[in-house]
């Protein structure tokens, strides 16, 4: 489903950055998921202890970046930003519709939110461009059955923000905004290994 995530080097941020703004689309998604699942600064313990059988590649960064603040749009066009779920357990994925792990793992993310329904938010961000707006707009809604909220940021800001190394990329996040693990490359969310992670982020954090 992913990427070899553990023998990929360290990638710098900027250097994913630089590749978005010099590529074209359809370079952008072979360039960019080469470096999806690279490793980052991380520590040991808590949620860690979680990262086994589908989350294996979960990880706890050293010095977590903030959650991104930057302006969304939402299928309707209007904008919006993550505070919007200010209080909750977010689960934010990072997507484009060009990137294979991302579409796959998606119906995953669906299941996630049915199974904490009222307990969590799975909020994915597409950074798909604006000609491919409506197409990603008609892929959540059909990999989602309509049940996932359509964010857009056409920018791909949000991947310099959030330090994203690759994607797929998931970082959940506390009732406080901050963030506490994330998973690098593909993953079943639906899983009893997903269910485990996300039932002691509502507990403990």
């Amino acid at each position: 489903m992913d990427t070899n995530a553990n023998s990929a080097p360290p990638q710098k941020p900027w250097a994913l950055w630089a590749a978005l703004t010099l590529v074209g689309a359809g370079a952008i998604a072979v360039v960019y998921v080469l470096f999806a699942a690279a490793s980052k600064p991380e520590t040991e313990g808590g949620l860690t202890r979680f990262a086994q059988g589908e989350m294996a590649r979960l990880y706890v960064m050293e010095t977590p970046p903030p959650m991104p603040t930057r302006t969304l749009r939402d299928a309707a066009g209007a904008e919006t930003t993550l505070a919007a779920y200010q209080g909750e357990v977010v689960v934010l994925n990072l997507w484009a519709t060009w990137c294979a792990p991302c579409m796959e793992e998606m119906p995953s993310l669906m299941q996630l939110q049915y199974n904490f329904e009222g307990r969590i938010r799975v909020a994915p961000i597409s950074v798909d461009s604006e000609g491919d707006r409506e197409k990603a707009i008609s892929e959540l809604a059909r990999l989602s059955g309509g049940n996932l909220p359509f964010l857009q940021d056409m920018t791909r800001g949000v991947l310099f923000d959030a330090q994203a190394a690759g994607m797929p990329v998931t970082i959940i996040y506390n009732r406080r905004g901050e963030e506490v693990a994330r998973l690098a490359g593909g993953a079943d969310w639906g899983s009893e290994d997903a269910s485990r992670l996300i039932e002691a982020v509502l507990t403990e954090q």
